[in-house]
């Protein structure tokens, strides 16, 4: 699987309710294809947001935003860099 970044940009800023019924709408496109979130950010004004999945690969992503018209800026693959200290156990 890929690691996959989209990318939001939001005017007027995103509700709370709106990131739910855009999660809800993603919901079914993603699981079809087999796509999985990761995580999500948003920044505090919430004009700007980032979604982190695993997916076959970034097209896969777009297909499933569009069935679901969720919008984006955009959506690309990506490499991960963890500078996390590994645990001492």
């Amino acid at each position: 699987m890929a690691y996959i970044i989209v990318e939001y940009d939001f005017d007027p800023p995103v509700t709370d309710e709106t990131l739910a019924q855009w999660t809800s709408a993603l919901a079914p496109c993603t699981s079809i294809r087999q796509v999985s979130r990761l995580r999500s950010v948003f920044s505090l004004d919430r004009r700007r947001g980032y979604c982190e999945f695993e997916a076959p690969d970034a097209e896969t992503v777009r297909q499933a935003y569009r069935s679901a018209r969720v919008p984006f800026r955009s959506v690309w693959a990506a490499d991960l860099f963890d500078f996390r200290a590994p645990s001492q156990g």
